[in-house]
């Protein structure tokens, strides 16, 4: 992968558009230029949908923020993630002393690969665990000034608290990644003879986002836009684990 160069987002002038396809600095140049409507590498926030290549079209300097001189893309996952029957989880048994559902995504960054990694495991005490592990691929997002974030939009709440059920992470915020370094989201419903029910639940679809950010000049550039993310699948949450007779699990 490569490091690639940005045109600013504000104070853009037509002399760092010169210089950026090649011109030198301070001599004539128009917008109209063949060169300047050859730039492909636009940014979709800002390019109005693709500049007219054709001379004497309609043409402004906006569409030409945040352009870069190679591709750049933050990806999208590969797979279906989290897989289909993950986070819908339910088990009633006495075999084990903590009936136990269970679901999380790790995910990690990994530069060396131009990706980031995302495990996804879902279960429960009667029928065990399932676990897939999904990638991000991202195209030239390199330099000291690009910061990866990842977030899980979520609204789970533990229903009934059973044996000490809990959700870990941060949500519905993005969360800077640090390369090799996992994030955690996690959610379990743990029961017990003595707190024979355990429920957490989530009733608006669980959806993890990525996104991509370059600090240019002093403002920030962000991939796929400052308004989308890249989003994985998403998923009703619904864990629940019982200590009782019979040995039913599955969703």
């Amino acid at each position: 992968m490569a490091v690639p160069n940005f045109l600013n987002v504000t104070n853009l002038s037509i002399n760092d558009v010169h210089t950026f396809v090649g011109g030198s600095s301070g001599t004539s140049v128009s917008l109209n230029d063949a060169d300047i409507r050859a730039i492909t590498n636009t940014h979709p926030e800002f390019n109005g949908g693709g500049l007219n290549t054709s001379s004497d079209t309609q043409i402004s300097m906006g569409q030409l923020r945040g352009a870069s001189d190679i591709a750049v893309s933050a990806g999208s996952y590969s797979g279906t993630t989290p897989f289909t029957q993950w986070g819908d989880e339910d088990c009633t048994t006495s075999a084990t002393a903590t009936p136990t559902s269970s679901c999380s995504v790790v995910a990690t960054l990994q530069t060396s690969n131009n990706r980031v990694e995302l495990v996804s495991t879902s279960g429960n005490s009667v029928d065990g665990f399932t676990q897939q592990t999904t990638y991000i691929n991202y195209t030239n997002c390199e330099g000291n000034s690009v910061d990866f974030q990842i977030k899980c939009t979520s609204n789970a709440t533990i229903v009934d608290n059973g044996a000490g059920s809990s959700i870990t992470g941060t949500f519905n915020s993005f969360i800077s990644m640090t390369n090799g370094s996992a994030v955690t989201f996690a959610w379990e419903a743990v029961a017990n003879s003595s707190n024979p029910t355990a429920r957490v639940r989530a009733t608006n679809q669980v959806v993890f986002n990525f996104r991509v950010r370059f600090t240019v000049g002093s403002d920030n550039l962000f991939f796929p836009t400052s308004t989308t993310s890249v989003d994985s699948s998403g998923r009703l949450l619904d864990l629940q684990a019982n200590h009782g007779s019979g040995s039913g699990g599955g969703v």
